[in-house]
């Protein structure tokens, strides 16, 4: 009895140990396939000193074979003033490596500076990867009229700095012209603070604004001022978001600084300034000098450069010229300034020359020299 219910029992391992040995010759080739498959990882930030960053880590087996080929295409180099915001990074044989992918693509060598070779398919679903992966990183840009709608009065939101990484609750109390802004709580003005390094501020700084689903990008300073408040907050006045488009209250002028720190948080740094007038670049170069922005510095020179001059505020009016038949430019600005080692304000000239290679592309600032 016991040896006929061993015998019926047995078709039923064999049975088993059949599809036990099916699976494994089903999984063996993923696992060597997803073995063969290089791991990459996509990571995203504003400058290259960003806290704030996002990063997506995915496979591409093409990609991988193309890079660790090496094939650099030399008569092709990325000419941009700053190097793409978004790194590609990779290992191989314990060694890793990284690379500038740009939003079509395209990946950069970061020191020589040349575009590899990449067959269209792979680049075209690099491509695809990096953008989005920037969009889950940078704001939606809207226009202050729209911007307006999706933040009503007494909305509650986040704000993200998009240097440090820090975040903080705010309520829009007011403001027909930008969103006049307090933090809700007594924790949310000491983020505030502490994003400004400890001690309120006028400086521009880059920031999403996050509610209901959306992102938007946006520009704040760090100062208390004006009235309304929210008890308790230990924030004595409001301060204020900038939009695209946006005015100031006194003026009723689109504020430069403010309107390039929405381009940074927008992603859009670059396709901005490159389409920038004499003008209008000279105005981001005396914002990034006031900050110490050294991004924004060699956005506007092509070049890296340290410069900080502190309460710097362009006096004189840009004069009448046209310059659509120029490639170089030299002109007096007239500033107010506090030069290194001063306490006290005083008025200079800074004189600018600036140059572009041919009538279709864009200006830079070759040289600064304050008088």
């Amino acid at each position: 009895m016991g040896y006929n219910r061993a015998t019926s029992l047995l078709p039923k391992l064999i049975c088993t140990l059949l599809l036990f040995l099916l699976l494994i010759g089903f999984m063996l080739p993923m696992d060597q396939a997803a073995a063969n498959a290089s791991a990459f990882r996509l990571v995203v930030q504003a400058t290259a000193s960003s806290a704030y960053r996002t990063e997506v880590v995915f496979t591409d087996k093409k990609l991988g074979k193309v890079l660790k080929e090496g094939q650099s295409r030399s008569d092709l180099s990325y000419e941009e003033a700053l190097l793409p915001d978004t790194t590609l990074f990779f290992e191989d044989n314990g060694r890793t490596y990284s690379f500038g992918v740009t939003t079509d693509g395209e990946v950069v060598e970061l020191v020589s500076k040349s575009i590899l070779t990449l067959p269209h398919n792979v680049q075209t679903s690099l491509s695809a990867q990096v953008q989005a992966v920037r969009a889950k990183h940078y704001g939606e840009m809207l226009p202050w009229e729209e911007a307006s709608l999706v933040l009503p009065k007494y909305s509650k939101f986040t704000i993200v700095d998009v240097q440090s990484g820090l975040s903080f609750e705010g309520q829009r109390r007011a403001g027909s012209s930008h969103a006049d802004v307090q933090p809700l709580t007594k924790e949310d003005s000491a983020t505030l603070k502490a994003i400004y390094g400890g001690a309120w501020s006028w400086d521009r700084r880059a920031v999403l604004v996050k509610l209901n689903g959306r992102t938007l990008a946006g520009s704040m300073h760090g100062m208390p001022h004006g009235g309304d408040g929210i008890p308790g907050n230990d924030f004595n006045g409001h301060f204020c978001i900038h939009f695209l488009g946006s005015v100031t209250h006194g003026s009723r002028s689109v504020d430069p600084a403010h309107q390039v720190m929405v381009h940074r948080a927008a992603g859009l740094l670059i396709p901005y300034i490159s389409k920038l007038s004499p003008w209008a670049l000279i105005d981001v170069w005396i914002s990034a000098a006031n900050q110490g922005d050294l991004q924004l510095l060699q956005a506007t020179t092509g070049t890296e450069q340290a410069v900080h001059v502190r309460s710097m505020r362009r006096l004189s009016k840009f004069p009448e010229q046209d310059v659509s038949q120029l490639l170089q430019l030299e002109t007096a600005v007239s500033v107010t300034a506090t030069p290194e080692g001063a306490s006290a304000v005083v008025n200079r000239r800074v004189l600018f020359r600036l140059e572009r290679a041919s009538l279709d592309t864009r200006w830079y600032i070759r040289s600064a020299v304050m008088q």
